[in-house]
């Protein structure tokens, strides 16, 4: 069977060595290599109950936690195939070589974690995203000597080939030269991380700009729970992004706090108790915004709170930390364990994306899903340390499932070829090549970034925090009127052309999604329904494009899951 990955972060690279192990053709394709991936920049840890810290937990209250913070939106069996499989992805990952961080027994040690009730986060003291990328990209790396895995850098995917409804190949683009061709495979396994360039400045990386996914949706592939945007309540403001400040730090007893009457008050404290700190994440960020937004009560009547980690003493802070103490010295020129750190919410995480079932299909035969592109196990707010895990075990299932739909083609309606997809394909690549051929002295021509950077804007102003019907409707009126532009492109890469275009649809459909879901749930939070509704909106929202039209509606949680075991 020959299998297609898009994407060489922790989704991608566990994908491509499952395949490699089941003998299938692997091909990886990527713009950059596994360590240029968003992955590595991966903070905090990577959640298992591993039951070594003598707290009695197991895979079922994992379930349990998981389910609760993503306010029971996910599918419950997923959720406990996913926590069921974690101490084993642990031990695959120690033999591939990751470093973990150990304690005085010799076990991976662990942390507490925002939403969590048991020491269950593994984590690493020289950054998890790191230690993990490097864990499995040795692996891969070993299979590609081998001759097992055919890794492919500096190329980007275009568009999907589909024929009677069925996947057959991509469009990619070199990315050195710009030259497009055609790849087929009997499987593509989509691992494009979330859609982070909508937004512009988050927590991510630049390399995750959504391009994938929009041309995915434009060509018929649903989405779901697109209105889940995870803002990660701890980040620090730089020039070029929005640096990450780990909840490692609150599980290891900072603080949130600003000034109120000349004193320090510790807002979350006074809110949810002694613990408050580690309320999940979509709650703290409502709360700091409302100190700094609607109570105008941030620091010096600025728009952030601090987060005090001084108590803890040097050597947890320079040592337990010390991601986040190197990320505050080089960028703010602060010692955390001597000040504390100026911290505001940040676009980081999308619960939503490719709409999936358990096996990890996607809603067009052929096409399978991973990571942080798909909705799935998260629902309306993830756990952190659920997404590093997620991605390993996504990766891993949706090959595992991608080779047993090949065994039984009939049943899932995927035919093993059609003569007609290379002569489309051939078809496609010719109409692409005259997106980008407007000359620089066109007075119409413009180039994809300026496009970008207007969707980047108006998703930042109107889809943020706290949502009303003016701010959604606004976005959406914004992001139609900029489709009407039909932009001509000077000579510039075909992927950007088509990603600055495709992303307006995206773009719209998760204001689409929002508008939808008249109720405040995880995530999402409506000013003009405060309420979260389990009647009506306890369903997944699937978002569907065909003709220019973008449509959103409800289904029942895991009505499009398959009934066996992933």
């Amino acid at each position: 069977m020959k299998i297609l990955i898009i994407g060489c972060g922790l989704a991608g690279l566990s994908a491509a060595i499952t395949a490699a192990k089941a003998s299938n053709s692997v091909t990886v394709i990527s713009p950059f290599p596994p360590e240029r991936s968003q992955s590595v920049l991966a903070a905090g840890g990577i959640n298992a109950a591993l039951n070594t810290k003598g707290e009695n937990d197991s895979f079922l209250q994992h379930c349990e936690d998981t389910m609760k913070a993503g306010c029971f939106i996910a599918d419950e069996k997923a959720v406990l195939n996913l926590t069921k499989n974690a101490p084993e992805i642990i031990s695959d990952l120690e033999h591939y070589g990751t470093v973990f961080s150990r304690d005085e027994n010799g076990f991976p040690d662990m942390r507490y974690f925002g939403g969590q009730k048991k020491k269950r986060t593994v984590f690493s003291k020289a950054g998890i995203g790191k230690q993990l990328v490097s864990g499995l990209s040795g692996e891969l790396r070993r299979y590609c000597c081998e001759g097992k895995i055919n890794l492919i850098t500096n190329c980007k995917f275009v568009k999907c080939i589909i024929t009677n409804g069925v996947y057959r190949g991509v469009i990619a683009e070199n990315t050195a030269d710009g030259n497009l061709s055609y790849m087929p495979s009997d499987a593509l396994i989509v691992a494009c991380g979330g859609p982070g360039g909508l937004f512009g400045k988050t927590t991510g990386s630049s390399t995750s700009d959504g391009f994938a996914a929009a041309s995915l949706f434009v060509s018929g592939v649903k989405m779901a729970n697109l209105e889940m945007v995870q803002f990660h309540p701890t980040a620090i403001e730089t020039a070029q992004k929005r640096m990450l400040i780990s909840e490692a730090a609150r599980g290891e007893g900072g603080r949130l706090f600003t000034i109120k009457d000349g004193k320090r008050w510790y807002f979350m404290e006074d809110w949810y108790g002694k613990n408050g700190n580690l309320m999940p994440r979509d709650i703290v960020s409502q709360c700091i915004y409302k100190v700094c937004v609607l109570m105008k009560s941030g620091i010096n009547g600025q728009k952030f709170v601090g987060l005090d980690l001084t108590h803890l003493g040097e050597d947890v802070v320079h040592n337990r930390l010390k991601e986040i103490t190197d990320t505050c010295m080089l960028y703010l020129g602060i010692d955390p364990a001597k000040d504390y750190i100026p911290v505001y919410p940040a676009v980081h995480y999308f619960m939503g994306g490719i709409y999936v079932d358990r096996c990890h299909r996607a809603s067009i035969p052929g096409i399978y899903a991973a990571g942080e592109c798909s909705c799935m196990y998260h629902g309306a707010n993830r756990l952190g340390g659920n997404s590093t895990l997620s991605a390993i075990y996504g990766g891993k299932t949706a090959v595992i499932n991608a080779n047993a739909d090949f065994e039984n083609l009939e049943k899932n309606r995927i035919s093993k070829s059609d003569s007609n997809a290379e002569k489309m394909a051939h078809e496609e690549i010719e109409a692409l090549t005259k997106l980008t051929e407007a000359s620089v002295s066109d007075k119409r021509s413009e180039s994809p970034s300026w496009l970008i950077q207007d969707i980047q804007i108006a998703m930042n102003l109107y889809l943020g925090i706290i949502r009303t019907p003016e701010s959604l409707n606004e976005g959406m009126r914004i992001l139609s009127e900029m489709y009407l532009r039909k932009p001509v492109f000077r000579k510039c890469h075909v992927s950007d052309a088509l990603g600055a275009i495709n992303m307006q649809q995206l773009g719209k459909a998760f204001f689409e999604s929002a508008l939808a879901r008249r109720e405040s749930r995880g995530a999402h939070m409506r000013s003009d329904y405060p309420d979260t509704d389990d009647e009506h909106y306890k369903k997944t929202s699937v978002s569907s494009y065909k003709d220019g039209q973008i449509e959103v509606h409800f289904e029942e949680i895991g009505r499009l899951f398959c009934d066996s075991e992933a």
